[in-house]
């Protein structure tokens, strides 16, 4: 069987307007197939209830750059207290260093709708964080590799996406979708072929350990660089950006 894995922002979401609507033909074309779709996002899960229900899904979901993941189908769940932690350190991390980042938990609901183009409904979903937190950097690149490595040194993480620069814990969408996808292999005879699609470094991980990888062309940043694999040719790149490039590749692979 094949599960989809899938990145939202500027990948199944378009970078400005937050839409799916391009992709619909792929998305009828998964379900007429009963290919479970896994949406794998900085997203909070309160901001992705909705877009799962938008799109009529109820599969798995990895959420906060895979720092977490509700809908397990073995009904484990996550412990919460990672965001408390992470907010804790950076409030007691050297100000010379601390100054330079400021993320959702420093920000009003309005603050993020501006830094993102959300309505206000949305940007109050986004800040409902479990696990990790995305912001911004104004220092140098020095004073960022000193930041991380603070971060490094207490179990911590700084992952670059399209848009923010996200703090989470020592894990990452890849992990995750291994996780996933191993609960299906337990469920099912049939191996499980794992297809992921994403635009940006965070998605990386999981684009090189998924079986079929789909780089979705995004002109807001840019390109990934060319890896072995994608040499290979098990990963492929589309010429659309966003969700019409999501829903060229899907097609291609499931027509």
């Amino acid at each position: 069987m094949h599960i989809v894995f899938t990145d939202l922002d500027g990948t199944l979401l378009d970078h400005e307007t937050y839409s799916f609507e391009p992709a619909r033909p792929a998305l009828e074309r998964l379900k007429m197939l009963e290919i479970p779709l896994v949406l794998a996002s900085s997203k909070t899960e309160a901001e992705m209830r909705p877009l799962a229900a938008a799109i009529g899904i109820d599969y798995p979901m990895i959420v906060e750059n895979g720092a977490g993941i509700v809908n397990m189908p073995d009904g484990n769940t996550e412990q919460d207290g990672v965001y408390d932690r992470l907010r804790g350190l950076l409030a007691a991390m050297d100000p010379a260093l601390s100054r330079h980042y400021q993320g959702f938990g420093d920000w009003s609901d309005e603050d993020v709708a501006d830094k993102t183009g959300m309505t206000l409904a949305n940007a109050c979903l986004a800040r409902k964080r479990r696990f990790s937190e995305p912001g911004l950097w104004s220092g140098s690149e020095e004073e960022r590799e000193a930041f991380a490595a603070v971060l490094e040194e207490h179990g911590f993480q700084a992952v670059q996406g399209g848009r923010f620069f996200t703090l989470m814990p020592k894990t990452s969408k890849a992990e995750a979708m291994a996780r996933i996808a191993k609960s299906y292999t337990g469920q099912s005879d049939a191996s499980v072929v794992t297809v992921a699609l994403g635009d940006a470094p965070n998605d990386a991980a999981m684009l090189e350990q998924a079986d079929i990888g789909f780089i979705i062309a995004n002109p807001a940043h840019a390109e990934m660089p060319v890896s072995a694999r994608e040499k290979a040719g098990f990963i492929k790149r589309s010429s659309r950006p966003g969700p019409a490039g999501w829903n060229d590749m899907i097609l291609q692979l499931f027509t």
